[in-house]
């Protein structure tokens, strides 16, 4: 039987990302395991804090920095059609992509908080063990996938001259900055200092395609391909992601 992961009681919560015979599964198997139960509930305890979350504020000058630095090759360019497919493939389901990087923050944090309070080994010192393991396995998996959508941006702007997808893109950018900020803010919490610098350089990059102004030419993403070029951004998002699958498969 496939051991069902926290993620997957996230989306069977939501009803939502799962297909019916995979929801059908889970049913069944929170109905026979007392356990199981246990831990939905724990992940639901801990998703209802989400909303306490303060949201991030950047500092007064950060997008005038950021502009100074990255905006000389963009001009303005034409308002855009909604492009959802390639953001539902990208960030399936779409609402979860800010939701999961709070959710990754709120369950670092509980997870701190509690290791901070175990100052005595006791007989929850094995299970808070587990606990923390299944907070570090959830950020992984968030983050990476947050990279390789992130990858996809960088590519497509890069890489694309249909000003359909350079449109979208923009949209795109626009979702991931949020949950860029906070998973480098969960990854800061949890210890992971050299995730969390990583992070804060992707913010700048994202932040810049998502702010173009309306009616750009196509020829304004030359600056982002020369930036790409000189710089090994798309290989370190890469080599990140596939680093962080790597440590989630092992926390299995």
């Amino acid at each position: 039987m496939n051991t069902i992961s926290d993620e997957d009681l996230i989306l069977h919560h939501y009803r939502d990302g799962l297909d019916a015979g995979e929801l059908a599964r889970i049913d069944a198997a929170l109905a026979a395991s007392a356990q199981l139960r246990a831990r939905r509930d724990a992940l639901l305890r801990v998703l209802g804090e989400v909303d306490a979350l303060p949201a991030p504020v950047a500092d007064a000058g950060f997008e005038r920095r950021l502009w100074h630095a990255l905006e000389p090759r963009l001009v303005a360019r034409a308002p855009r059609p909604p492009w959802r497919d390639r953001l539902h493939e990208w960030l399936n389901p779409p609402r979860l992509a800010w939701a999961g990087a709070s959710f990754a923050l709120v369950l670092v944090a509980v997870a701190a908080f509690h290791a901070g309070r175990q100052s005595v080994p006791g007989p929850d010192e094995v299970a808070q063990a587990r606990a923390d393991a299944s907070a570090m396995r959830v950020l992984d998996a968030y983050v990476a996938a947050h990279l390789r959508a992130t990858e996809g941006v960088l590519l497509t702007a890069s890489n694309s001259d249909s000003r359909e997808l350079l449109d979208g893109n923009r949209e795109l950018a626009a979702s991931l900055v949020e949950a860029n900020r906070l998973y480098a803010r969960a990854a800061a919490r949890a210890g992971n200092g050299q995730l969390a610098d990583f992070l804060r350089q992707l913010e700048p990059v994202l932040i810049s395609l998502a702010n173009q102004p309306a009616a750009a030419p196509v020829e304004s993403n030359e600056g982002l391909r020369d930036y790409l070029r000189s710089t090994d951004l798309l290989f370190q998002v890469r080599a990140t992601q596939a680093r962080l699958d790597r440590s989630g498969e092992r926390r299995t």
